[in-house]
């Protein structure tokens, strides 16, 4: 089984050097709370529509932990990340060849950024997998929602929870089985703010 560690954010390679895009997080950060929805939505709120999460930070799981649930749900898992994960080494070989190939460049600019390249091989590999990761959940989310026919799921809120009700509402909506979704923020009566996120809400 292919393992999960953190990186870092989204590197930009080229011959000038290697410089990071803070904006782009790498997805480990959001792993652990996403398989966290997942299984309180198969879980005590089997005959609801409407799921209220609540995180307990407390109970911090274990990278071997969220890796044992997602095979869970997806017993092919580790055949189906392996075979993704050489379909991204391969980009990176392509990337690789597409600098050889630019006229543009002279030779030891060429030779400074496939270096660069083989430098961040193993980070980028590593953050395609966590990455890889993080999809699966969010299409076992999909499925459960499906099956369930859930229409709303709500969530204390903060920026990481809002990025993950984004991922599932933009894998909701995208595909033949497409659904629309909106994603709301109120506030409580004691003034906490909670994130909506509402499957196929009437218009």
């Amino acid at each position: 089984m292919l393992k999960l560690n953190y990186t870092g954010p989204k590197p930009s390679i080229s011959q000038h050097g290697i410089f990071f895009k803070k904006s782009q997080e790498d997805k480990y950060v959001y792993l652990k709370v996403a398989i966290k929805i997942l299984l309180s939505i198969d879980k005590q709120y089997k005959n609801s529509q409407k799921h209220l999460i609540y995180i307990n930070s407390e109970n911090e799981l274990k990278d071997e932990n969220v890796l044992e649930i997602l095979k869970s749900y997806e017993p092919k898992l580790e055949e189906h990340i392996n075979s993704e994960e050489v379909n991204y080494e391969k980009h990176i070989d392509e990337e690789i060849e597409k600098v050889t190939n630019n006229h543009t460049l002279d030779q030891e600019e060429k030779r400074v950024w496939i270096n660069n390249i083989n430098i961040m091989r193993k980070y980028m590999i590593q953050r395609e997998i966590n990455k890889l990761y993080y999809i699966h959940i969010i299409k076992a989310i999909k499925k459960i929602i499906y099956e369930d026919n859930i229409k709303e799921i709500d969530i204390d809120f903060s920026i990481q929870h809002w990025h993950i009700l984004e991922s599932i509402a933009g894998n909701l909506e995208y595909g033949v089985k497409s659904i629309h979704t909106d994603i709301k923020i109120v506030e409580n009566s004691d003034a906490t703010l909670v994130a909506k996120l509402l499957i196929n809400p009437t218009r």
